[in-house]
């Protein structure tokens, strides 16, 4: 029988108590050194950064199955994000040092950790490309794009992400004002792009939302 990275991983962090998390809690602060590897097996966590000026951009969501912040745990480097809890979530910790041994001598754990690494690299890439040359709706399309494809599930009707983004967390993920988001995130409720439901965003055509973000100038 074959144990894939996720189920070897979650096996591990058995040993360690879960720990609860409210919707706006603090998982790891910027000028803190993290207590420890965190596995997240419930909720969506928030990682961002603070400018100067006070505003915040957020960097990636994480969803369950992850683990972070593993850049800090693989390689020492300081941690100068903060992580949130963008819902109720639970966690596991390890010390970093019982993480880094676990992995050490399981190099397909080691592949698969650092090829999710390259996904996310490659995605902010990505967004770092539209943070920089789009206009502020692309960059809420390109978002939601992002949205659909980590959060949302196949539906008869489209894609169904159960947790509603706010216009505040739009925005924070694309860095434009809370009512500028709002501004754009109208315009595509109106073409019928995305819709709402309780307390759900629907998208029925990912293609029809891809082509508007090639199409829209």
């Amino acid at each position: 029988m074959i144990i894939n990275k996720t189920q070897e991983f979650e096996a591990f962090y058995t040993q360690f108590t879960t720990r609860k998390y409210k919707k706006g809690e603090m998982l790891i602060r910027s000028d803190d050194d993290p207590q420890g590897i965190f596995c997240l097996t419930k909720g969506y966590v928030r990682q961002y950064t603070i400018s100067k000026n006070g505003s915040e951009l957020s960097l990636h969501i994480l969803k369950p199955i992850s683990y972070f912040p593993m850049v800090w745990a693989i390689n020492g480097t300081p941690n100068v994000y903060y992580f949130e809890a963008l819902t109720s979530v639970e966690v596991g910790r390890a010390p970093r040092q019982q993480v880094v041994d676990f992995i050490k001598d399981k190099p397909t754990i080691i592949f698969e950790l650092m090829s999710e690494l390259l996904e996310d690299y490659a995605e902010t890439l990505t967004r770092v490309e539209h943070l920089a040359f789009s206009d502020a709706y692309r960059r809420v399309i390109s978002i939601l794009l992002y949205i659909a494809k980590h959060f949302g599930v196949e539906k008869d009707h489209g894609v169904l992400v159960k947790h509603r983004f706010t216009q505040q967390d739009i925005a924070t993920l694309v860095g434009v004002a809370r009512e500028t988001a709002g501004h754009e995130m109208l315009k595509l409720k109106k073409k019928g792009l995305v819709k709402y439901a309780d307390h759900a965003m629907i998208f029925e055509s990912i293609k029809n939302l891809e082509r508007e973000l090639s199409t829209s100038n």
